[in-house]
């Protein structure tokens, strides 16, 4: 994933330029597929003739449409640092309420499994009871799956917030 920050104040058209390699026949094409691109992976740069010098902007793959070499991102300005610190501590919220979610569905569902109403209910449904303890199994998996996941997921960012701490030292 590379990111840039605009130097300048600049319009849409002139940072494709900048940060996308495109020629051939199909110039028109190509330049409008990554501006779309650039408009989908930042949608705070909204519907902005023009973003403000400093603009943080994630440059996105784009199928077909080669990157132009990029800055160097060594020496990072305290605004593009911020504004990095702050995804990353929205990025680590969402992980946090995301795996609480999804924890609390799947222990959800291990309780609901043992319950003595669905035990009742299956042993009058013979084709349930082979089901019933499988259940049970998957949703055990499942917890330890998210915390596993959990785990990789912030060291992840725990690794980001280094490499930030190291372009901005």
């Amino acid at each position: 994933m590379k990111f840039i920050t605009t130097k300048t104040e600049t319009s849409l058209s002139d940072l494709t330029r900048q940060v996308f390699d495109i020629q051939g026949a199909k110039t028109a094409a190509a330049t409008k597929q990554a501006q779309a691109a650039l408009r989908k992976a930042n949608p705070h740069l909204g519907d902005r003739a023009s973003l403000p010098a400093g603009t943080l902007v994630l440059v996105p793959d784009v199928p077909g449409v080669s990157a132009a070499p990029l800055q160097s991102l060594t020496g990072v300005g305290p605004e593009v640092a911020a504004q990095l610190k702050q995804a990353l501590a929205g990025a680590k919220a969402v992980l946090t309420r995301s795996v609480a979610s999804e924890t609390q569905d799947a222990e959800a569902s291990v309780s609901l499994v043992k319950s003595r109403e669905l035990i009742k209910f299956v042993k009058q449904a013979p084709e349930l009871q082979q089901r019933l303890p499988r259940i049970a199994d998957q949703a055990k998996l499942q917890v330890k799956q998210i915390e596993a996941a959990k785990a990789a997921q912030l060291e992840g960012l725990a690794q980001l917030a280094k490499d930030l701490g190291s372009l901005t030292g």
